[in-house]
């Protein structure tokens, strides 16, 4: 049975996905091949991001690491959590790729498509708990002003139930997805079709 690095490798140019000509290393170990393989199994197809990432077995590493501290069972955030601030990251940001990826995965913990809009597009215009809304605030400040936070800030997600933790795993994720926004727009990656249709209906 073919790798997934294999896999990829014959699909042809990542130009067909993104802006850059990058090599496809097909250099995978068996731990991020295996990371890949998981991820085309759960959505059904081959994410552009994971198959760009894919092309360098330490280049995919790097993006994976935080990625899996960021979901450790005691950060305090839950998988809607997440993925509220994922979304409103690249909306910030002005990422369509992952405008699109977070938009499905939100449609998938959370069962009306009309609040996930709003979040996708103005999450101040949402249904929001006041929980939500102070830390997706928070969330805003990291990403466009992390200087204007300080004590007053932390104490605002304090009042609403955070502890340390995590307040931690707030500014953590979201620093994460400015990253992860940045690149998928420097990059110029196009959006995989599949999210279209995701938890749709």
């Amino acid at each position: 049975m073919a790798s997934v690095a294999e896999k990829v490798e014959t699909k042809g140019s990542l130009l067909e996905i993104c802006g850059l000509d990058l090599e496809e290393r097909n250099n995978l170990d068996d731990e991020m091949d295996a990371m890949v393989r998981a991820v085309e199994k759960q959505y059904g197809f081959m994410p552009n991001f994971m198959r760009l990432f894919a092309s360098d077995n330490q280049r995919l590493r790097a993006f994976m690491t935080p990625y899996m501290e960021l979901m450790r069972t005691d950060s305090g955030l839950s998988v809607l959590d997440h993925e509220l601030i994922a979304l409103v990251s690249a909306q910030t940001n002005g990422c369509a790729y992952c405008c699109a990826h977070h938009g499905a995965k939100l449609r998938g913990v959370c069962d009306d498509p009309v609040f996930v809009e709003y979040i996708g597009r103005n999450y101040r215009l949402a249904k929001l708990s006041s929980r939500d809304r102070a830390m997706l605030d928070f969330v805003v400040l990291v990403l466009t002003d992390p200087e204007s936070i300080g004590d007053a800030e932390r104490d605002a997600l304090r009042a609403e139930g955070f502890d340390e933790e995590a307040i931690w795993y707030v500014a953590s994720t979201a620093a994460f997805y400015a990253y992860a926004n940045r690149m998928a727009v420097a990059a110029g990656l196009k959006i995989t079709p599949g999210y279209l249709s995701m938890h749709k209906g």
